[in-house]
């Protein structure tokens, strides 16, 4: 679906499919853990150059996302939906 939205360009994530470490309380009882799964999802991110990071779950965008902001990467994390809305006809910050 997002092929379909004009105005952006996809950038596959290395290791997409690898969980972001939140999983409600398994990010808890298991913190050393999250925050190790977390950082190398984050090393991804950002060597992908893209300024955005779309993802449909919203747990993940809050981790993700969270510790992004907390790193001022300078990139934003929306949900698919929100992409799709936007048609590509707005700015995604």
């Amino acid at each position: 679906m997002l092929r379909a939205v004009g105005g952006i360009d996809l950038v596959p994530l290395p290791d997409g499919d690898q969980c972001c470490g939140f999983g409600g309380t398994f990010a808890v009882k298991n913190a050393d853990t999250s925050v190790a799964m977390l950082s190398d999802k984050m090393r991804a991110v950002l060597n992908t150059g893209a300024e955005v990071i779309a993802a449909a779950d919203n747990s993940c965008l809050m981790q993700i996302g969270g510790g992004l902001a907390r790193q001022r990467a300078g990139v934003c994390a929306m949900h698919v939906a929100q992409i799709l809305a936007s048609d590509g006809s707005e700015s995604a910050r």
